[in-house]
């Protein structure tokens, strides 16, 4: 898995993960399996707002860079471990669950 670079338009404006960061980070061309890749972004997203506190609205999410690093590693694993056939499930990166730990401290909803 590789470290996204967090995207950012101004000092704390901080953007959301997209296909095409994700694609970059996975050294894919912009065209491969840009849908799929979407759905893990979705699913990555809801999955980690589910962990932390899902009353809190995804855009507030989106501002805080462990979120993002948690979508990217997320989407990253998802995408990798897509038709894996194994005895035992492929275990997610502990940097996902330190992502959501950092985040269930912080006050999200001021």
């Amino acid at each position: 898995i590789f470290l996204l670079e967090m995207r950012f338009d101004h000092m704390n404006d901080i953007k959301p993960i997209t296909v095409e960061d994700i694609q970059n980070s996975l050294r894919l061309d912009s065209n491969i399996d840009v849908s799929l890749i979407q759905r893990y972004i979705t699913t990555a997203e809801a999955y980690v707002q589910g962990a932390v506190d899902s009353t809190v609205p995804i855009d507030t999410y989106r501002k805080y860079p462990q979120f993002n690093t948690a979508v990217a590693l997320f989407t990253e694993f998802l995408y990798q471990s897509r038709g894996m056939v194994s005895d035992s499930p492929a275990r997610k990166p502990f940097e996902i669950t330190a992502m959501i730990i950092q985040l269930k401290g912080m006050n999200l909803n001021k």
